[in-house]
């Protein structure tokens, strides 16, 4: 009889189960965190959430503090839901709590493993992270924002030409400027082609990055079972998408490395690398960690901006006493025949604060991205595992009552208080990482999103949609789940601003 899946995770839940309870009890004498009830050798396993993750941790968090533990198959969750307690362990013990757990399904898998922000710590992390960060130099940002200006402009084109699909725009036009920065190609139709195959790519990661979505995480040896043991359908699902990945990062390096080699290439990341390393002693490339390094910079400029900016046109249509406010301000400062360059960002105080609220009001990464404890360790009088995955709520810490009051409602004035008020905590402290996994790239992303939101409030107004017979089509502000969220589909109505109608009409 052939063996099922059941049977060959109880065996190895069997061994696990024991070998960790042995362990634990070895460790500190200090308790672990509380947590919901949990059975034997399964955990908390039947009452994982499924979906939308970070809102039942903030349900707990509010009942057992903001320190819980779950246990997923014997082995430690921890959720942090509080800036304390994630500054506390990932920042103030980072040389314990930089480490990753080992992504099974993405690294192994899915063959995610040239990304960095996916890697376990050493040499090759500290070499991948080191060439992402050679990229986002100042000095090297500087040169990319005039792609991000022209950007801006194709989309706002798009937008009057075609506003009905406002969300397909977005999505193509910041992915394809990510493109031309990473690969130096313009729009046409092999920039769309990259573009598809990385949103294929990284729809696969946004499903698998959820910790609980597959057992495989918690079971490495389930990695072995050959799909056609019923129950490991997710091997087949792996295959498809290592394969989209691979895909993802090949296509464009190989083009570009042509292009150079052939004396054609325009100036890109990839062409600086390609370039960089030719001239070192060795004079040879390294295809795979060029290819990492655009990879991930795609990924983090690419999918969460395009949170965000959905995000944007969202609140702006549920809030547009907020959207009249920013449209006055830069009206006042810019004028109304042309659009906000970087250099009116000083002068826009009301829009900065736009912006902040975006990334407050539904962060693109809810639960970022996770940690792993390497030792043993205490926190606020708890025990963390050597071991452990530690989750950061980040929802949960931009949702906090006591720092920002309503926080269900958008409301950028938050960030302008009088000033005999404190200043509420700035987001970009939460939704950019902690300790020396902080994002990156997170300097460029906050400049692109400025660039793209006040151009298009400037040049638009953003309001609900109205039906055959006039009505008023409803919003309900729905968010996707996954690693990376975004609003569910809905429906916006865009009317240009007069005097900026005529240049976006001339621009080509």
């Amino acid at each position: 009889m052939l063996p099922s899946l059941s049977c060959t995770i109880f065996a190895g839940l069997l061994i696990i189960f024991i070998s960790r309870l042995l362990r634990v009890r070895r460790s500190s004498s200090l308790p672990l965190p509380p947590g919901p009830p949990s059975l034997p050798i399964l955990g908390n396993v039947t009452v994982m959430p499924s979906s939308h993750e970070w809102l039942t941790y903030d349900k707990w968090a509010k009942i057992h503090g903001d320190i819980i533990r779950l246990n997923v198959f014997g082995q430690s969750l921890i959720i942090l839901s509080s800036l304390e307690t994630a500054r506390n362990l990932l920042d103030r013990q980072s040389a314990i709590s930089s480490d990753r757990p080992r992504f099974v399904m993405i690294s192994d898998l899915m063959g995610w493993d040239w990304a960095v922000q996916f890697m376990s710590t050493g040499h090759r992390f500290r070499k991948y992270r080191r060439t992402v960060q050679q990229c986002l130099q100042p000095q090297s940002l500087s040169a990319y924002l005039p792609i991000v200006e022209k950007g801006s402009r194709e989309l706002l084109k798009s937008l009057l030409e075609d506003p009905s699909n406002f969300q397909a725009h977005i999505k193509h036009h910041s992915g394809g400027m990510m493109m031309s920065i990473l690969y130096g190609e313009q729009e046409g139709v092999l920039r769309d082609q990259y573009v598809s195959k990385a949103d294929a790519a990284i729809d696969g990661l946004v499903e698998a990055g959820n910790v609980g979505k597959f057992y495989v995480d918690f079971l490495p040896f389930l990695r072995y079972v050959p799909a056609w043991v019923p129950g490991a359908g997710f091997q087949k699902q792996a295959r498809l998408w290592r394969r989209q990945a691979r895909e993802m990062i090949e296509i464009p390096f190989e083009n570009t490395k042509k292009a150079y080699e052939n004396g054609v290439a325009t100036p890109s990341v990839t062409e600086t690398l390609i370039r960089q390393q030719l001239l070192t002693t060795a004079h040879i490339t390294d295809p795979e960690l060029i290819m990492g390094a655009a990879g991930v910079l795609f990924v983090g400029g690419g999918d969460t901006s395009l949170s965000a900016l959905d995000t944007f046109i969202l609140a702006m249509v549920l809030y547009p006493n907020a959207q009249k406010r920013a449209q006055a301000e830069i009206d006042s400062v810019v004028g109304g025949d042309r659009l906000p360059e970087f250099s009116d960002r000083s002068s826009l105080p009301f829009f900065e604060c736009v912006l902040s609220e975006v990334l407050r009001w539904n962060p693109a990464v809810p639960l970022g991205v996770p940690h792993r404890v390497s030792e043993n360790t205490d926190l606020n009088g708890y025990q963390i595992p050597a071991g452990a995955t530690v989750l950061v709520n980040q929802w949960a810490i931009l949702h906090d009552e006591k720092e920002y009051p309503e926080p269900f409602e958008f409301r950028p004035e938050r960030f302008m208080p009088p000033s005999d008020d404190p200043m509420p905590l700035n987001p970009r402290e939460a939704s950019f990482g902690f300790g020396r996994r902080i994002c990156p790239g997170r300097h460029f992303s906050d400049s692109l999103l400025w660039m793209i939101m006040v151009r298009i409030v400037a040049a638009f107004e953003l309001d609900k949609q109205r039906d055959a017979s006039g009505g008023v089509v409803e919003v309900k502000g729905e968010y996707l789940s996954g690693l990376v969220t975004r609003p569910a589909p809905f429906a916006c109505q865009i009317t240009p601003r007069l005097k900026l109608a005529e240049e976006l009409e001339s621009f080509h």
